[in-house]
């Protein structure tokens, strides 16, 4: 960072290089991008990153790729950002995609468009009904980012998905605790209810 603020470009890439080869490059590399995208070099990082992901170690590894996404949602590039998702999918290894699809999709919600993150995720609970973790995800950023008739309606979907047990019981903790911040006495007792009525149903 004191190169890039105050040395030359001559000495930035010399004390660049020297730290990519000392440590783990790519969380050099991703610092950087990321000193570069404040101080307003957009280009600068863009190069960056294109310039670590020419080497094949970057790019199997999912942080730089997330990293990517997220820098090019900020960017408002859309297009280059679905671009690179796709591209993401083909490099890295199969078990590593959901992880990075849903947090491309959390990035989305933060800095890109809500409707698409959506999208994103129904398409990853389409395929993963079962992923108990990318149902929380979703609901718990629908919550955090007040989105009030859409979180409602992702906690009656986990009702009705019927998991095990300890999952239910944390799906009414939330939905209990998200409308006594933004429901009704009647709309919280109706959560009460439905988890009466669970605990009936699984005991019977």
């Amino acid at each position: 960072n004191m190169e890039y603020k105050y040395g030359s470009p001559s000495t930035f890439e010399a004390a660049f290089t020297t730290a990519v080869a000392e440590s783990k490059g790519k969380y050099i590399f991703i610092a950087m991008a990321d000193t570069f995208e404040k101080a307003g070099d957009i280009a600068g990082a863009e190069a960056l990153f294109t310039k670590a992901l020419k080497r094949l170690q970057y790019k199997k590894s999912k942080k730089m790729w997330i990293a990517y996404h997220q820098f090019k949602i900020r960017s408002g590039d859309v297009t280059g950002a679905k671009e690179q998702l796709s591209r993401s999918m083909q490099c890295l290894s199969r078990h590593k995609h959901v992880e990075v699809i849903s947090k491309y999709a959390l990035s989305e919600f933060e800095f890109g468009s809500a409707d698409r993150a959506r999208v994103l995720f129904e398409e990853l609970l389409n395929n993963y009904p079962k992923r108990v973790d990318l149902w929380h995800l979703y609901v718990d950023k629908e919550v955090k980012l007040g989105h009030v008739s859409q979180s409602r309606k992702l906690f009656d979907r986990m009702i009705a998905s019927k998991s095990s047990t300890k999952n239910m019981k944390l799906v009414f903790k939330k939905y209990l605790e998200f409308e006594m911040k933004f429901g009704t006495s009647i709309l919280q007792e109706a959560v009460k209810q439905k988890a009466r009525e669970y605990v009936i149903g699984v005991s019977k």
